[in-house]
């Protein structure tokens, strides 16, 4: 078993994932998710036509450029990151989840020698690289030893985990009922993790805008549990 990669896909992680429910609040507060059958079918929309094909395809590409020992790739897959998270609540919450999630890697003893390649001091006159989490957690997988369909599934996983996390909270949904979502979930995420992981990253990105928009406007609610 790989214990690292489990590390690194832990919801305990200090990273301000549980701060987060990715436009899920402003779902809720629209009606369009209110029960567990309701947060059923939007995580399993969420994971195949936002997640998966972003994020999980940025995971996976980052974990190859990182086993292939190419930075330049790294920041590359990095830039097309910040170009495409449009709303501006979702894009800072992806960087401070990478550069919290990095910053933890340096303290880590299985880790922290094989990040120093991909993380060195910027050079002068140019910015240091903002990470964002699917990059930051395809790399650390990399130096977990995991092969990217692997690393994939994992990130696939803890995502959805996260989500199925914040609607127990907010809908609300019984702890219970929550664990078997994530259960019913598991065959989707093997599934796109197969689909996904060759998939080139200049073919990332999602099909349903609808996500955006509800993350661009949970920021307005009038009351909040979430900060995304």
């Amino acid at each position: 078993m790989n214990l690292s990669l489990l590390q690194i896909a832990d919801s305990a992680l200090p990273i301000s994932g549980y701060t987060h429910s990715w436009g899920l609040e402003a779902a809720i507060a629209r009606g369009l998710v209110h029960d567990p059958e309701s947060l059923e079918r939007w995580t399993r929309h969420w994971l195949r036509t936002s997640l998966g094909p972003f994020e999980g395809v940025l995971a996976a590409s980052g974990c190859r450029s990182a086993r292939a020992g190419r930075p330049a790739e790294l920041r590359a897959l990095n830039n097309l990151a910040d170009a495409s998270i449009m709303p501006p609540s979702t894009r800072r919450a992806s960087r401070e989840m990478g550069e919290q999630l990095l910053a933890l890697g340096t303290t880590w003893a299985w880790c922290s020698e094989g990040l120093a390649p991909f993380v060195e001091p910027a050079r002068a006159g140019e910015e240091p690289p903002r990470w964002h989490h699917p990059v930051a957690f395809g790399l650390l997988g990399a130096l977990a030893g995991g092969e990217p369909e692997e690393v994939l599934t994992v990130y696939l996983h803890q995502a959805v985990m996260g989500m199925v996390g914040a609607g127990v909270r907010a809908v609300p949904v019984g702890h219970t009922h929550g664990q078997q979502l994530l259960a019913y979930l598991h065959d989707d995420i093997r599934t796109m993790a197969a689909e996904l992981v060759t998939r080139a990253p200049e073919t990332a990105g999602g099909g349903c805008p609808f996500y955006e928009i509800l993350c661009d406007e949970q920021t307005r609610l009038y009351a909040r549990m979430f900060r995304s």
